[in-house]
């Protein structure tokens, strides 16, 4: 299965697109640390009232990673990619234990019939007056196409499916699978909410008023009062009227559960001795590493170095400023240093002087070690004799576009442009820049086997090597203590609220806020791993103290508690600046009222009246719903809203909007007849509008009734 790595390459993405479950979206990486004393003892997860094991989240993390790691190549995930993983198990499960209840509750299933011609596709179909049926899902064509043509290949296709029981490709069955689930459950997902989307069908009441409303406008005459006319100290607002607009406006303060906190955050530096250190221990070295010679010095650099000897060859201009004129001309007894660059103190010289280009263009041809199951032997005598057919004449590019399991460039002709040395991993590197232009030459990487076809290169130019020795300036952990006491001094004092601030000054450290963190949240600005942080907070009393957090980027954390929201509605107390915002604002706007209730009585035209007492009236035209924004006033949906049904050329009672009060008096209303067809149109936009939403609002409806209980933090960051 010469073509296996090409298949696993297309696959890829469309499984993302297609399915629209975002697989290659997902950061997957290890959930548990060793020694979780909850395994199996709790539910990580209630559904439904339905408890969700440890061992079966775990187990899904698992198939998620096994899945990412084979389209990866058997890749490790990195730090970042590890740290996220929990999120996107926890969404699937909560889909798929939701969805699973749903279909069951229908009914709903994939029969094997349907999932064969889903993924084979039916081609008598195409005769049969359905064309849709004849071809296979997306990702299954976008699998076995032809890039250049687009045409399906289906003789490797069949190929592939036949071969998936051969014990040698186990790991790539496993991986079909997982791919093959996932067809289903977008079958599933499409079957589901295609029922809930039929049912989204709009009433000829419905339509009615969708085209009468739509194709109104007014326009309107109005004077405005700003709240800001009425000054804070004019009004009077008393715990009383706080409690009853609370009350009436309960709905407007629901919250979901969040943790506020501070932090001070300790971190560590090196001191001077540890730069002393650092140096000294450089000068020390600088005796023996003179007397090292020729083939020696690299093995030397290799074994004494905090970095690995470095393989790239420079050219003046790539050296760093602070040694290119001492180093550049120098021969291999010269040695330059201890001298400092950044956090570090190095000791350089010159290695092996060469002419070679600055930059090459070269085209490849990759064979995989992934699709030839890791074989060396297999892919070495595979990649020389296309070597010998390219050197016969054979057409390289064809070659690329059947071989090379390089996607980015096989339909080019495997063409990787210029580049300059150092932008490849060593191997390929030194084969482009060692050879001759017109050389066709093998190379040998961890991504397997490469055929090198040397196009053009640049004019030789003199380089070199550096063979630096370098020794990292980093906290001992001497240091390491003297901070981690200081932060024991702190938290020893630091009792509450208002001792964490007064200590925060005594040790001149800035609190860092870390505002409405959910259950969930995976990331906050400045904690490294802000899991066991959030653990804390959501186990801890308002105003405690937190003990000392430590971070493996040399940091030590304390915070305090300053908030802690609860599901549900917030507590009085707790959105008392809103509810004084919204108070005031109802007393200026009765204030208002009164006011304009006593200027405009018996007033009949409001123009009239602006020009005879000096008052601005404004002017609104083609005022519609679908734009509530008022010209030189702003966004007011509720005046725009009552104006379309207020009688015509009448002053209105005053109006409380969204920046003011408003008197207004509607000048003109247009209300057209729909034109001929626009019923059927309206009707396919307003049916529109309704489908677009109900796979969201049904999907969110259903989370909501499922009654979500994350027990995550309880088990996992103990």
């Amino acid at each position: 299965m010469a073509t296996l790595q090409n298949i696993r390459n297309k696959a890829g993405l469309l499984v993302a697109v297609v399915i629209g479950l975002a697989l290659f979206a997902f950061i997957l990486g290890d959930l548990l640390g060793p020694g979780s004393s909850s395994m199996g003892k709790r539910s990580v997860a209630e559904i439904n009232g339905k408890g969700i094991g440890v061992n079966d989240y775990v187990n899904r993390e698992k198939s998620l990673r096994e899945f990412y790691e084979l389209n990866a190549g058997g890749q490790s995930l990195d730090a970042e990619l590890e740290k996220q993983i929990q999120q996107e198990t926890w969404r699937r499960l909560i889909r798929e234990t939701i969805m699973e209840r749903s279909y069951e509750n229908l009914g709903l299933d994939v029969s094997a019939d349907e999932l064969k011609t889903m993924i084979t596709g039916d081609q008598s179909m195409s005769l049969n007056g359905n064309p849709a049926l004849s071809e296979p899902h997306p990702i299954i064509r976008q699998m076995f196409s032809n890039p250049e043509t687009g045409m399906l290949n289906r003789a490797v296709m069949n190929n592939y499916f036949n071969s998936l029981d051969n014990p040698q490709f186990a790991q790539e069955k496993k991986r079909w699978l997982f791919i093959e689930k996932e067809i289903v459950e977008e079958k599933m997902n499409q079957k589901y909410f295609n029922l809930v989307r039929k049912g989204f069908q709009p009433s000829s009441l419905d339509l009615q008023d969708y085209v009468t409303e739509s194709g109104k406008s007014v326009d309107f005459a109005y004077i405005s009062k700003p709240f800001t006319e009425i000054a804070d100290e004019d009004i009077t607002i008393t715990n009383a009227d706080l409690k009853a607009y609370y009350k009436t406006h309960r709905e407007s303060f629901k919250q979901e559960a969040s943790r506020t906190f501070q932090y001070v955050v300790f971190e560590v530096e090196p001191s001077e001795n540890d730069v002393e250190s650092a140096r000294y221990w450089t000068s020390q070295l600088l005796a023996e590493y003179s007397r090292t010679t020729g083939d020696e010095i690299p093995r030397y650099v290799n074994s004494t170095s905090d970095e690995p000897f470095d393989v790239r060859y420079y050219t003046y201009e790539e050296l760093p400023e602070t040694i290119r004129d001492s180093v550049f001309n120098a021969d291999e007894s010269t040695i330059i240093g201890p001298y400092r660059e950044e956090e570090s103190y190095k000791l350089t010289r010159a290695l092996d002087p060469q002419m070679r280009p600055d930059s090459v263009r070269v085209r490849h041809i990759l064979l995989s070690l992934q699709a030839y199951n890791g074989n060396r032997q297999m892919i070495g005598e595979l990649a020389d004799s296309l070597k010998g057919v390219i050197e016969n004449g054979g057409n390289f590019n064809q070659i690329a576009l059947e071989y090379s399991a390089d996607e980015s460039n096989r339909a080019i002709g495997g063409d990787l442009g210029w580049f300059t040395e150092g932008n490849m991993v060593t191997a390929f590197n030194n084969a482009c820049f060692e050879n001759s232009k017109g050389d066709i030459v093998l190379a040998e990487t961890q991504f397997g086997t490469h055929i090198i076809k040397i196009e053009e290169q640049s004019k030789p130019v003199r380089k070199i090597q550096l063979a630096t020795i370098v020794r990292n300036i980093f906290a001992s952990d001497e240091t390491n203590q003297d901070y981690y006491n200081r932060a024991v001094k702190f938290r020893g004092k630091a009792t509450d609220l208002e001792k964490f601030t007064e200590q925060a000054r005594e040790f001149g450290l800035d609190p860092r806020f870390a505002p409405n963190i959910t259950k969930d949240q995976q990331t906050i600005p400045g904690i490294e791993d802000p899991r066991s942080i959030t653990k804390w907070a959501y186990t801890s009393e308002v105003n405690s103290v937190s003990n000392i957090f430590s971070q493996s980027d040399d940091k030590y954390i304390v915070a305090v508690l300053t908030e802690a929201k609860e599901e549900g509605f917030a507590k009085q107390e707790s959105v008392s600046a809103e509810l004084t915002l919204a108070v005031k604002k109802e007393k200026k706007a009765e204030k208002l009222v009164e006011m304009l209730n006593e200027q405009l009585a018996g007033v009949t035209d409001l123009n009239q009246f602006g020009t005879v007492n000096n008052e601005h009236v404004g002017e609104a035209t083609q005022v519609k719903f679908a734009n509530t924004y008022v010209a030189g006033v702003g966004l007011e949906p509720y005046i725009v809203g009552a104006s379309l049904y207020l009688p015509l050329d009448q002053v209105s009672e005053p109006l409380v909007g969204e920046s003011g009060v408003f008197v207004i008096a509607v000048t003109n209303r247009s209300e057209p007849a729909p034109a001929e067809g626009e019923n059927e149109a309206a009707k396919a936009r307003l049916k529109y509008s309704l489908e677009s939403r109900s796979n969201y609002d049904a999907y969110n409806a259903l989370v909501d009734a499922a009654r979500v209980q994350d027990n995550r933090l309880d088990i996992f960051y103990n």
